[in-house]
């Protein structure tokens, strides 16, 4: 085994070849792991998402049940997420914006991702002529201020829908 030989013998040992890997020194896959910032893209834009639609990072960590703090870590470049996990955040962004996902408040501190079916479909509120409306906050395509969609509260954008 690795730990029984010295630093000197370790040395000596020939370049892996082919075969099973006899000791950790000569493993083909040594030090090929993901990189700490290899996440870091993905991070960024989930945050750059979160912020701009208001969906605070604990909502989306209890739908998606990753930790917020492992989130945090990979938008700084400290450790990066599992595959699965990037792969998770990128299909909870687009079913939020599909309008699969909508956030919903459950107690004045708390607001939770809920799932809508079928889901929203885009709409102008103000039901204007060529206008093709929007779904999320903020999305008002002609960015009038008395659209309620150029606002960021979830609830009365729901209330369009229903």
């Amino acid at each position: 085994m690795a730990h029984n030989r010295t630093l000197i013998e370790r040395s000596r040992l020939k370049p892996w070849r082919s075969g099973p890997v006899r000791d950790w020194t000569t493993s083909p896959r040594l030090f090929t792991g993901r990189p700490k910032d290899a996440s870091k893209r993905i991070a960024e834009r989930l945050m750059q998402f979160l912020d701009g639609y208001y969906i605070p990072l604990n909502a989306f960590s209890r739908h998606t049940r990753i930790s917020a703090w492992a989130i945090r870590q990979a938008r700084d470049g400290v450790r990066s997420l599992p595959t699965i996990s990037e792969t998770l955040i990128r299909v909870t962004i687009e079913r939020i914006e599909a309008g699969r996902l909508w956030l919903r408040r459950v107690n004045p501190q708390r607001s939770d991702l809920d799932w809508i079916n079928p889901p929203y479909k885009r709409r102008c509120p103000k039901q204007s002529l060529n206008c093709p409306g929007g779904l999320l906050p903020g999305t008002c395509y002609r960015r009038w201020n008395e659209c309620i969609l150029s606002g960021k509260d979830w609830e009365a954008i729901e209330k369009v829908y229903q």
